[in-house]
């Protein structure tokens, strides 16, 4: 009884305190919490979620690039060798429960590892230890519930420091608060396979100094580079690639937008289609909407096509394959090899491609290169392409 009114006088508190604070971090800029994907460069790109309040809100910056999610694709991809796909999902409304709730089967069916940055509002809100045991234990059994390979989990641990001049008070119980929860997250974790637990690196580099004065993207970059050796090691451990098959009805406003946006005579598009082509050094280079029940031609260099049922095309295969798609020669493929531009003229044997995603991470359409010739495909060609789609991507969704 008494934890229970003890928390309910920490959430009336913070929440004055964020109301009415100088020192609120709701006075400080911040980028959208929902719908977006900050990059790492190379190639069989890893997907990341990194969901929470605190530091995957990135507050203090206006692009995610900046921000946490930006620092932490880069720092990963950097030490993995591979791209990385950070999606960012940072609200201030993002409780356990809430993040439970989001987390449906078919979203964590996406991911590769899931990056929690939880604790520290609760630690402020003086939550009852049990109370955050029994949330987290419930959270991380849903995440692998009836999953022979769950996605990697890190979870990042409540600051020990609290990173805004807080009442003095209440500022030493919800740094005492913060060391329980950390203890009772890294009790809940144990011996759980590929979950990990790091401390946060979101703290003041001095002892009297805070986050609102510090240097932002200096800040995030540190907590970035706390978290990214324990991440890349988990995914390192990660299975061999999957399919990955879509969800229509997620990628149904992206789908929507295309439709209603056709730039197929882009000029950008051309040109970056024609350069495709002469870096790789390929027959030809095509770009794909990939609609629920066809394929449409958004740009060749060679001749155009009309549009396909999906099962008749390439691109059902390579939409599946997030990381994108090499077949060296299409002969050895037992679905392809049958396809009429295999069998017949113009006789294609190389294929690879990477499929383009919306802003806020759907895969809605095809970049693709192709060759009369099999061939070998090393892993800068493939991080080349990767790099292309998403040119792609920029271009086709300028105004989503």
């Amino acid at each position: 009884m008494i934890g229970r009114i003890e928390h309910r006088l920490g959430v009336i508190h913070l929440e004055l305190f964020a109301r009415l604070s100088s020192h609120s971090w709701r006075r400080l800029p911040h980028p959208p919490f929902e719908g977006t994907v900050a990059r790492g460069a190379g190639h069989d790109p890893d997907r990341v979620l990194l969901i929470g309040r605190a530091g995957a809100a990135s507050w203090g910056v206006v692009s995610h690039e900046l921000g946490l999610g930006g620092h932490l694709a880069r720092a990963t991809a950097s030490l993995t060798g591979r791209g990385v796909d950070v999606e960012i999902s940072g609200d201030p409304g993002l409780s356990l429960p809430a993040i439970q709730q989001r987390l449906t089967q078919a979203a964590i069916s996406r991911y590769d590892a899931i990056v929690l940055t939880i604790g520290l509002r609760e630690a402020m809100e003086l939550m009852p230890v049990e109370m955050w045991t029994r949330q987290l234990t419930s959270l991380l059994d849903h995440i692998s519930a009836g999953r022979e390979v769950s996605p990697a989990v890190v979870v990042v641990g409540a600051e020990e420091r609290l990173p805004v001049p807080f009442t003095p008070g209440m500022a030493r119980l919800g740094t005492s608060r913060a060391r329980a929860l950390n203890e009772a997250s890294r009790a809940v974790i144990g011996e759980r396979t590929r979950v990990r637990f790091v401390d946060s690196g979101m703290v003041p580099e001095m002892e009297n100094s805070t986050l609102l004065d510090a240097n932002k993207l200096t800040v995030y970059e540190r907590s970035a580079r706390v978290i990214a050796p324990t991440l890349a090691t988990l995914l390192e451990t990660s299975p061999a690639r999957l399919r990955h098959p879509v969800d229509e009805e997620a990628r149904a406003r992206a789908l929507e937008y295309l439709r209603s946006h056709a730039r197929a005579d882009d000029a950008r598009l051309a040109q970056l289609l024609q350069t495709v082509k002469e870096v790789l050094h390929l027959r030809s280079a095509d770009l794909f909407f990939v609609d629920r029940d066809e394929v449409h031609m958004l740009g060749t260099t060679t001749e155009a096509v009309s549009s396909r049922p999906r099962g008749e095309t390439f691109s059902t295969d390579a939409l599946e394959y997030r990381g994108g798609i090499v077949i060296p020669d299409l002969t050895d493929h037992p679905r392809l090899r049958g396809l009429p531009e295999v069998t017949g003229p113009p006789h294609l044997r190389f294929y690879a491609a990477h499929p383009v995603e919306s802003p806020d991470g759907h895969r809605v359409a095809v970049l693709s290169v192709v060759d009369t010739v099999p061939r070998d495909f090393s892993a800068a060609e493939a991080g080349a392409l990767r790099q292309l789609a998403l040119q792609v991507g920029t271009i086709l969704f300028e105004d989503y």
